[in-house]
């Protein structure tokens, strides 16, 4: 199950539900999950849908985005409790939260964390956020979750990025397989959109990367309008998929998201009609190469 370009491929394709981001909020839509009750019940509906993996970030009581390490601790012990899902805590965090304060989610030592590869400007309700993640930064999560037995998550989101993966992957910190998420569509100065054609470019440099093919976990996510047919390119290609509200509130045009499990049952029904079973946590962790945790318990 490595993810990489198996057209007609019947593995089981790992999803991934993203909660709730770093950008938008319940003005986007007010279904948004903000608070730890809702995350917790909208992440149980989306496991029991057939998400394998719960990308968690959290918000401030004002619904402003936070790297508290006790909202983080919270709400990684409530989804450890209640689900068998693997916990991807974020360390993207927000643009507008310091590199510093977003070790955090690194320190509670979850089974995976999103690690972003390179730097970006974000446009937030009118304004232009630079998004700092310089090398040295990288270096440095990077070294705090090999202290940890944390697997990275390579978030992607132009091809140029994959040059830092491959300096990043020159430097053996990590060990195979290896998790990459490309990341389409942000609304940002320096992201790729969400085309079938970036997509595929961003596959075929894969070969260029210093590591074999089967060594690679490729999911695909891409923000908005560009979310389903991207999701079902993704899904034909062979590729594992991330769907879920931090990248899109809309169900249709016009309609309001109304929980993330209604994106992982798309994906589902989606990944079925390709010939394609969505992967248990337990499959997805021997894919993954996770340390695993206990039933019911943090790693």
């Amino acid at each position: 199950m490595s993810g990489v370009i198996t057209v007609g491929t019947q593995d089981p394709v790992i999803i991934t539900c993203a909660l709730t981001g770093g950008i938008h909020g319940k003005e986007a839509n007010p279904n948004l999950p903000e608070q730890p009750d809702e995350i917790v019940t909208q992440g149980i509906a989306a496991w029991r849908a057939g998400a394998a993996v719960l990308h968690v970030h959290a918000r401030n009581p004002d619904g402003s985005n936070t790297m508290n390490p006790a909202i983080y601790s919270e709400l990684h012990e409530r989804l450890c409790a209640e689900t068998d899902a693997i916990i991807q805590l974020t360390t993207g965090g927000s643009p507008v939260l310091p590199v510093a304060e977003r070790l955090n989610t690194v320190l509670l030592a979850p089974e995976m964390c999103s690690l972003n590869m390179g730097l970006l400007n974000f446009f937030i309700r009118g304004e232009q956020v630079f998004f700092p993640n310089h090398r040295d930064d990288i270096l440095h999560f990077a070294q705090e979750m090999r202290a940890r037995s944390v697997k990275p998550a390579f978030e992607v989101y132009n091809s140029a990025m994959l040059e830092e993966v491959d300096y990043l992957l020159q430097q053996h910190i990590f060990e195979p397989p290896y998790a990459i998420n490309f990341v389409l569509q942000t609304p940002t100065q320096g992201g790729q959109r969400g085309t079938p054609k970036n997509l595929l470019d961003m596959v075929e440099r894969l070969h260029d990367l210093p590591t074999s093919l089967d060594t690679l976990r490729v999911t695909v996510s891409s923000m908005g309008r560009t979310q389903l047919p991207i999701t079902t390119i993704g899904l034909a290609m062979g590729l594992n998929v991330r769907v879920g509200m931090e990248d899109n509130v809309l169900y249709r045009r016009g309609e309001l998201v109304r929980e993330n499990a209604q994106l992982v049952e798309r994906a589902v029904r989606l990944a079925r009609e390709l010939g394609r079973e969505p992967a248990t946590p337990a499959q997805a962790r021997q894919s993954l190469g996770l340390r695993g945790r206990d039933q019911g318990k943090v790693p």
